[in-house]
């Protein structure tokens, strides 16, 4: 026997003010410090853009928020640890597109930092892993 549900009998309908019901937001005294929260950072809003040999090489927000578990990467904003990522990165990731991908393209770099990969896709494929 399946409970009712709001089309069948002895169903219960939840009011507009029960649908709406979100929680409320944790008082300010029970907030962690801005010192020691990761979350205070400055995040990009965009992403870092890095043109090389005909290739214009992205790292959208979330990738650039990936960056942050490298090594070195404390108290840096995003949009830093991407421009240095892919300056320090850009001739291997354009070598190993060169011979799969005609340029001009626009990649997008997806890092995956626990297995320290970049994921470099044409649209939605992948078209080359590069470890750094």
């Amino acid at each position: 026997m399946s409970l009712p549900t709001e089309q069948e009998p002895g169903g219960t309908e939840s009011t507009p003010e029960e649908a709406e019901w979100t929680p409320e937001p944790a008082s300010a005294s029970a907030a962690t410090p801005a010192s020691s929260s990761r979350l205070d950072r400055p995040r990009a809003r965009e992403a870092v853009v890095k043109e090389a040999r005909g290739y214009t090489l992205r790292l959208e927000p979330p990738d650039l928020a990936r960056l942050r578990e490298l090594p070195g990467a404390r108290g840096r904003s995003d949009e830093e640890l991407g421009e240095e990522f892919l300056a320090g990165h850009c001739d291997r990731f354009v070598s190993a597109l060169s011979d799969d991908v005609a340029s001009p393209a626009t990649i997008r770099v997806v890092v995956d930092p626990w297995s320290r990969q970049a994921f470099l896709a044409l649209e939605k494929t992948i078209r080359a892993i590069v470890s750094f």
